[in-house]
């Protein structure tokens, strides 16, 4: 998969790296193949991880309203990614 078939809130896991098996939201992307993430505790949305999409299992679940937030501009908290990450199970 590529950066530009991953949505933003989409829940993704490490598979590689100091992080591995960590789950994470992304909220944003870059145009050289990677996206940004943050789990809203060691990594918040003032300081995302950028991560090579090669070294992400990408996973189902997707939270559509932090999407549309992140699509509209709006601000989005480090405890609604928390909160969301909770709501998945991870």
């Amino acid at each position: 998969m590529t950066a530009d078939r991953l949505r933003l809130g989409q829940l993704v896991s490490s598979k590689a790296g100091r992080d591995c098996g960590q789950h994470y939201l992304v909220v944003g992307k870059s145009e050289d193949g990677f996206v940004f993430v943050c789990d809203g505790r060691r990594r918040g949305l003032a300081n995302p991880k950028k991560k090579n999409v090669k070294h992400l299992l990408y996973h189902r679940e997707r939270a559509t309203d932090i999407e549309r937030k992140l699509e509209a501009g709006e601000e989005v908290t480090d405890g609604e990614i928390r909160d969301k990450l909770a709501e998945f199970g991870r």
